[in-house]
Formats: C-alpha cells, structure tokens, sequence
C-alpha cells in the first residue's frame, strides 16, 4: 500500500473568521468584567480618601499615593455627602496604598487585554474581517481599531514592496491585483506574507524555536538549568583512565 505524503492542515477562511469572532467576543467579555471590577475599585476608593482625609492625611499625600489627581481627589471630597467612620492615620494609609495597588493592576490587566486584541488584527485581515466588525465585536472603538489595521496594514506593504524591488532587479517583476477592495487588498497582503514565510521555513531560513533536548523534556523549568560543577581543591594528579573495550 502506498501511503501519500502528509500535508500540514490549514483551516478555510470560514472557520478561521468564526474562531476569530468567538475570541473576540471572549475578549470584549473580558473588558466588561474588567471595567466593572475597576468601578467597584473606584467606589473604594473614593471611600478610602474621604476616610483618610477624616483621618488627617493631607489631599497631596492621598492624591500622590493613590495614583489619581489632586484635582479628582478634591472633586470627590466636593461630592461626598455620606459620613465617614474615624480611622487611624495608619490605616488611612495602608489603604490608600492599596488602592494603588489595585489601580495598578486594573491598567496592567488592560494593557494585556489590548496586546492580546491587537495582536490579532493580521488574522483578522487575513480572515476577511473588516475593522468595523472587529470593532463592534471586541469592544474597542472604531478609530483605535482603524490605527491597529493601519499599522499592520503599513508593516505588510513595506515588506511587499521590498519583495517587489528583489524581483524586479531578478527580471521577474509583477504587480499586485488591481480592483480590489480594502479587505480584500488586506487579505491579499497577509497571503503574500504567509506564503514567503512558508517558503522560507521550508528551506530552514525562517524564524524558528530553539529546540528541547531528550533529557530535559517534560520537566519542570526551574530543573532544567544546568548546574556548575564543584570546584575541586585538591588538584587530580595523572591521566584520567579509561575503560577497557569490550
């Protein structure tokens, strides 16, 4: 029996788009637990400045230790009309501290969601998905969007024109397609793109990962650093023996 020789699977457009949108939908899923964890924070926190300000703990210290600006801090002092309990100035403190914290996070949490949308933009040209869609699906605002697709857009189109500069000095110059539409000028740059990267991986002049070695695959990480060898302090006199043949 003569068996043929196996292809790498590559998903259709269709499903790649329709995994796209659900990771997309995930993501604007994420944003709204996000920013609604953040508007909880910012309820607390505006309790722990009115708490430390009652505490005796001056509008610049609340305002530098919590990360937000001394003209916010003063408006929800303006705003408040609830009374506060009486908490040491310690404590006062200590909790403003941790509103920083947690603010710190929040924007850290959202800075990876963003990384994580925008890192997802070529396959999505790829896929046929236009930035409106992306947009309306992941959350973000149109114009936002719009710049992530002009940059890939721009990194795409220098490539491709320094491949068309090699290949007209080879005599072997020749134009994208004409007519076409901005998503489908989009597509057609990512596919450009993905068959030279697929070439060039195929002659093993791509960009590929470092191996892992037999010995230490399916460890754990922190065991897979080499340890130094134990210096000796006494000096091996004579030749090192060796073992007989068998």
């Amino acid at each position: 029996m003569v068996h043929e020789p196996s292809r790498q699977y590559r998903p259709a457009q269709e499903e790649v788009a329709e995994g796209l949108r659900v990771h997309l939908v995930r993501i604007s899923r994420r944003r709204e637990r996000l920013r609604s964890t953040d508007r909880k924070h910012l309820l607390e926190a505006r309790k722990c400045v009115a708490e430390a300000a009652g505490a005796g703990v001056s509008l610049e210290h609340a305002a530098k230790t919590t990360g937000y600006k001394l003209e916010t801090v003063e408006r929800w002092l303006s705003k408040r009309k609830a009374r506060t309990r009486d908490v040491p100035v310690d404590e006062a403190k200590r909790r403003l501290e941790l509103v920083n914290q947690r603010r710190r996070h929040t924007i850290r949490r959202d800075l990876i969601i963003s990384k994580q949308a925008q890192g997802l933009v070529r396959k999505a040209m790829g896929s046929g998905i236009r930035a409106d869609e992306f947009a309306s699906l992941s959350g973000y605002t149109e114009p936002r969007v719009n710049k992530w697709f002009a940059s890939v857009r721009r990194t795409l189109e220098q490539a491709q024109r320094q491949r068309e500069l090699i290949a007209i000095r080879r005599g072997k110059g020749s134009r994208p397609p004409q007519h076409l539409t901005e998503a489908e000028y989009d597509q057609w740059l990512v596919e450009a793109d993905y068959k030279r990267r697929k070439v060039l991986r195929r002659y093993g002049l791509g960009r590929q990962l470092p191996k892992r070695s037999r010995r230490y695959r399916g460890r754990k990480r922190h065991q897979t650093v080499s340890r130094a060898r134990p210096k000796l302090l006494v000096k091996r006199s004579g030749r090192r023996r060796r073992r007989p043949k068998k």
